[in-house]
């Protein structure tokens, strides 16, 4: 029940499968990993700051499904 809940909200905010975010998740995961290859650890980048149109996580999967 609470899965159902979360795909309403999911397609409220964004649309139904909407390409145009996976797209955008896609090539910033690609180019964080590029990037990441050439630097330090410490210097890594997260692909999530590569994302301007995607939320901050707020709370994870597993704090999710406690409720």
């Amino acid at each position: 029940m609470i899965e159902i809940k979360q795909w309403a909200e999911y397609r409220s905010r964004r649309g139904s499968l909407n390409i145009g975010r996976r797209i955008e998740q896609a090539a910033a995961n690609i180019m964080s990993f590029g990037y990441n290859l050439k630097v330090k650890a410490e210097d890594w980048i997260d692909p999530l700051e590569l994302m301007p149109h995607e939320d901050d996580i707020v709370e994870t999967f597993e704090e999710q499904i406690k409720d």
